[in-house]
Parts: C-alpha cells; sequence; structure tokens
C-alpha cells in the first residue's frame, strides 16, 4: 500500500475508533449486547486492530438490544455522532442502521447516491429455524426484496435507457422505500432470536450468514487498537466458518468501500454546497 494511502486509510480508521468506542459505552452503560463481527473481528484477532488496508467496521447486536438501541441511540450518543436507519431516513438504501460522524462526509461506491458521515455499520442478528427447505424459502424472500429495494433506489439511467430502466423505473413507481423496510424487517424477524437454536446475520448469504448461538455465545472481551470491547464467545468458530483459514494474509488488497470522502466537511454542508 503506497505511503500516501496508507497514512489516509489510518485517519479513517481513528476515525471509526473513536464511533466504536461511543458505541461500547452506550451499549455498556445500558446493558446492550452487541459483537464486533465480520473484518473488524477479524482485525481483532489477527491484527490486534484494523486489518491494515480496512475502511469500515461492523457489530452486530440480537434483534431486542439492536431495536432499543435504533430507539434511544440519539439520546444517548455524544452530539457529534447519530444513528441512521430505515425507519428514520427516508430513502435510507440499507437493511441495517449506522452510527456515523455528522462532521464528516462519506459516500459509498454503491450506485445510489446515498451521501451520510463515515459510519460504523450496525446489524441485527436474529433467529433462524434449523429446516433447510424453510431457511431456503426465507432467504429467497428476503434477496428478492432486498433486490427491489436496491433498484427502488438507484437511478434508472446510470446504464442507459434500456430494458434494465424500465424495470427500474416500474419499481420506483410500485414501492416505497418504507414498505420495501418494513417488509424486509418483518421478514427478517421471522423466527425469534431468543427462541432459536440458530443465529442470522441477513446481511450474509444463507451459507456463511447462520451460525449457531452458541458460536455467538455470551459477548466476550477482546482487544482492539489497544482497547478493550467485545466479540463472540467463540472467535475460532466464527472465523473460520466465515473465512476459512483466516490467519492466512491475502495477496491482494480488496478495492476501498467508498467512492468519496471527506475527513473535515459535514455531510450536511456537502449537501448544500454540491
Amino acid at each position: 500500500m503506497e505511503a500516501s494511502k496508507k497514512e489516509n486509510t489510518r485517519k479513517l480508521q481513528l476515525a471509526l475508533l473513536d464511533i466504536l468506542t461511543a458505541i461500547d459505552k452506550i451499549c455498556t452503560k445500558h446493558n446492550l449486547r452487541y459483537y464486533l463481527i465480520a473484518g473488524t473481528l477479524l482485525g481483532a484477532v489477527r491484527h490486534k486492530g484494523f486489518i491494515p488496508w480496512d475502511d469500515d467496521a461492523d457489530i452486530a447486536l440480537p434483534r431486542k438490544d439492536y431495536e432499543t438501541l435504533i430507539k434511544h441511540a440519539n439520546k444517548w450518543l455524544p452530539a457529534e455522532y447519530e444513528l441512521v436507519s430505515g425507519d428514520k431516513t427516508p430513502h435510507y438504501p440499507y437493511q441495517f442502521a449506522r452510527i456515523q460522524d455528522k462532521r464528516t462526509t462519506y459516500i459509498l461506491r454503491r450506485s445510489f447516491d446515498y451521501v451520510g458521515g463515515v459510519p460504523i455499520d450496525i446489524f441485527p442478528l436474529d433467529g433462524m429455524t434449523s429446516n433447510p427447505i424453510k431457511q431456503h424459502i426465507h432467504y429467497c424472500k428476503y434477496r428478492i426484496l432486498e433486490k427491489m429495494m436496491y433498484y427502488n433506489l438507484v437511478d434508472p439511467y446510470k446504464h442507459g435507457k434500456g430494458i434494465r430502466s424500465i424495470y427500474i423505473q416500474l419499481c420506483h413507481k410500485l414501492f416505497s422505500t418504507v414498505w420495501l423496510h418494513k417488509t424486509l424487517d418483518r421478514i427478517q424477524k421471522e423466527y425469534d432470536y431468543e427462541a432459536s437454536p440458530l443465529v442470522a446475520d441477513h446481511d450474509n448469504n444463507m451459507s456463511r450468514g447462520i451460525l449457531t448461538k452458541e458460536v455467538y455465545g455470551t459477548p466476550t472481551q477482546i482487544l482492539f487498537e489497544g482497547r478493550s470491547f467485545y466479540g463472540v464467545q467463540q472467535p475460532e468458530a466464527y472465523l473460520t466458518h466465515c473465512y476459512g483459514k483466516y490467519m492466512e494474509i491475502p495477496k491482494q488488497y480488496p478495492p476501498i468501500n467508498f467512492r468519496y470522502l471527506d475527513l473535515n466537511t459535514p455531510y450536511e454542508e456537502y449537501i448544500k454546497n454540491r
């Protein structure tokens, strides 16, 4: 990684670390269970902090704790941070919440033009049946609606004015973002977290997103960038399931997640001036 890119990535990581610290404080104070997951947990285990080239961070909460956080976070967080989600923000394009730094501007690489601050992604953990047929039906329903929400928010003319643009225009007219968020939310909650033997992280596909509840278990302290946060109870089982030989360093770095980043300009100011 070239020196300037490495320096900029590190600045972003430190901004993410401050948000993560604020989340940890309010979750600890209000007895909310949360876990470092995905690449953030991988970084904690393999690098004792961020993966050197990583430019995002992820946590997950069991559904009950997730909904409590959604409801109260903007009262509990420091003034420079805010929670955004599908039931709070018009045209929000994700089926998970974010806690973002209002003093910054961050735009993902994906096709829709949602502008926010540097974010921590906050995922709900839901229950899942052990019946493989019902699992398949459940995920098919979810992925179809998720794709519809994507088409509901992208620019219909981004790739020209062919059949694809007509289909996207129909999605814009037939479905509201609010309805799609509520419907996806209802599908996610089909199986109760507390009563289920399995846990589903719907941001991943069926094979990677379903794990036994014992793997998540009791939130367990783990060091990350010299600070103590909470990870899953069985990190080795989680990381092996998600990444296979997770201690091996990949030969190629993945592409960056954002197409625009400004750590010094509030995103609302960016929206006004663009």
